[in-house]
């Protein structure tokens, strides 16, 4: 009675109508194997607390089974990623989203949306992220049949947008759910379910040792707000959606597509997975370089350095073998601020739940112009003025960065980014002069801004009246006294061209006295212009020229200098 007993249990088992005891390895698991896939991708200050929650998720995951997979940021790349999903039968995902709708495109993209935002090249870092999309996934993974997707804490997977943002409409909620989960659909998928808050454990424990259905694991889930309703999918067909928001239309924070009738069973039942999982090395499948011989040469950049504007990025190389050279690249471009950031307001902390994007961590590949031996590529400087250091990554014709070797090939470049009104003044690094003295000293200005300075004179011929005087800006410096000497405040200016233009560029010999008191002292040269006054007032960063006023030589006595 005993053994029939225990043979009924296990065949209930198998059926899926009953649980395993806690901490088995289900009757199923001797014949199939799942296997689990845990990917964490860069999430700047939330990404730790990501790759904590999935190490949780990756202990529990081999209580049932020996076959889990962990890609954690910085080592989540999209070769590696892509390897090692062939054939799971449950994946977690935790990181940025990107679907739609949302205010980043005004129609579906399936390249970037409503897939993983993954480290664009291995040991990268938890700053910057590059989205690999649905059309990627769709056509390139192929997961164990009736396998499930978990994703926590995405942007717009469950309904959602992104933090501080409007998170629209009902109708749009539904249509991100819908389009969040067609391409795992497609890849295999029979089950896509969106947390935007809770750890991925509940329905992790329900898939690999659960009986009941996975709808029912799903609506029972301790995350749950009791406000489910069921649509049907338009992007794949057969299957529901189902949404459960914190309110009937709002608070899209939980979500599920899956095929109707789907049960922990069928999952296991179709699992691929092995008893001896393989060990993916990031780095290692990266498209390469280096076997072309490549090496780059400095880079340059031409156009004008202002905020939001256009420019050209070339990069000259050498080739030992260019028939290992691709035929087709692509760049993508990291601008740095170097500047300290503004101070912060008075809002609540980020708890790094759900991690709202930021458009310079994005990185986006541009299709590069290759020919005799350089590659030139068009840039968008940022909208912001300031000092940055500019990184390019080169990818290959997929999207794909190269590794780590090649991209230590190429370079950065310290860039200074201007604004409508900017500045630059060249000085010699120190000049010595002799107290008491007149002199000067001969200085370059450019108008690095956008707007000219003043303007020329303007006369209206048929008007006697319409007649204006130029307005010229004034190049201005001041001395300031350094350590103990006393300073005199001795002013020194000479007048630049009317109407000079954004781009220009003039010397000047600014006429100084010297003070007459010896000592270390700072030149302090700033411009004033007839409609903004003083550039260094408007935020331009000030050119300073350190200047040894010496004592000068002491005249004999009895006699005339010589």
């Amino acid at each position: 009675m005993r053994r029939l007993g225990a043979v009924l249990t296990a065949t209930l088992v198998l059926a899926g109508l009953i649980g395993s005891p806690a901490g088995a390895v289900p009757v199923a698991a001797a014949a199939a194997v799942p296997k689990v896939v845990l990917i964490v991708g860069p999430s700047g200050a939330a990404t730790e607390r990501y790759r904590a929650e999935a190490r949780a998720a990756a202990d529990l995951a081999r209580r049932y089974t020996p076959d889990v997979t962990e890609l954690y940021s910085p080592d989540a790349t999209w070769p590696a990623v892509r390897k090692a999903l062939q054939g799971a039968s449950v994946v977690v995902y935790m990181g940025h989203g990107n679907g739609w709708p949302s205010r980043y495109r005004d129609h579906l993209y399936p390249p970037t949306q409503n897939g993983f935002g993954l480290n664009p090249q291995a040991g990268g870092g938890d700053g910057t992220h590059q989205y690999f999309g649905e059309a990627r996934i769709a056509d390139s993974i192929r997961l164990a049949d009736d396998a499930v997707v978990l994703l926590h804490h995405l942007c717009y997977a469950s309904g959602n947008s992104e933090p501080g943002i409007a998170e629209g409409t009902l109708e749009q909620a539904r249509q991100r759910v819908d389009n969040f989960a067609a391409g795992f659909i497609r890849a295999g998928a029979s089950a896509v379910v969106a947390e935007a808050h809770a750890n991925p454990n509940h329905m992790l424990r329900a898939v690999l040792a659960g009986g009941r259905s996975i709808e029912r694991a799903w609506r029972a889930a301790p995350s749950r707000n009791g406000n489910a309703f069921a649509f049907e999918s338009e992007r794949s067909r057969g299957f529901v959606a189902q949404m459960d928001p914190e309110r009937e239309s709002s608070g899209f924070t939980r979500s599920i597509v899956l095929r109707e009738g789907l049960a922990p069973a069928d999952v296991r039942r179709a699992a691929r997975g092995s008893a001896a999982p393989v060990t993916i090395d990031a780095d290692a499948l990266a498209p390469s370089l280096v076997a072309a011989g490549f090496q780059a040469q400095a880079p340059t950049l031409t156009g004008t350095l202002a905020v939001a504007s256009a420019v050209t990025y070339d990069l000259p190389y050498d080739v030992k073998r260019a028939s290992a050279m691709p035929g087709a690249m692509m760049a993508s471009a990291r601008w740095d601020p170097l500047d300290p950031p503004a101070a912060g307001g008075d809002g609540p902390p980020d708890l790094g739940l759900v991690v709202p994007e930021r458009l310079g961590d994005v990185v986006e590949p541009v299709a590069v112009t290759l020919a005799d031996g350089a590659l030139s590529v068009g840039l968008a400087t940022p909208t912001a003025p300031g000092r940055y250091r500019l990184a390019v990554t080169l990818h290959d014709a997929d999207g794909v960065a190269f590794d780590a070797a090649s991209q230590a090939l190429v370079t950065g470049l310290l860039v200074r980014v201007s604004g409508d009104l900017d500045a630059r003044i060249v000085v010699p690094e120190r000049v010595d002069l002799t107290a008491g003295t007149s002199t000067g000293i001969r200085v370059w200005v450019a108008n690095t801004g956008r707007v000219p300075w003043g303007h020329p004179e303007i006369t209206d011929a048929p008007d006697p009246e319409g007649f204006v005087p130029a307005a010229a800006a004034t190049l201005v410096a001041r001395w300031v006294a350094l350590g103990l000497t006393a300073g005199e405040g001795v002013a020194a200016s000479v007048g630049l061209p009317a109407g000079f233009q954004a781009g220009a560029v003039v010397g000047a010999t600014l006429p100084l006295t010297v003070p007459s008191t010896p000592g270390e002292y700072l030149l302090l040269l700033d411009v004033l212009t007839p409609e903004h006054g003083s550039l260094i007032a408007a935020g331009v960063e000030p050119t300073l020229l350190r200047v040894m006023v010496a004592q000068p030589p002491a005249v004999p006595a009895g006699g005339a200098q010589q």
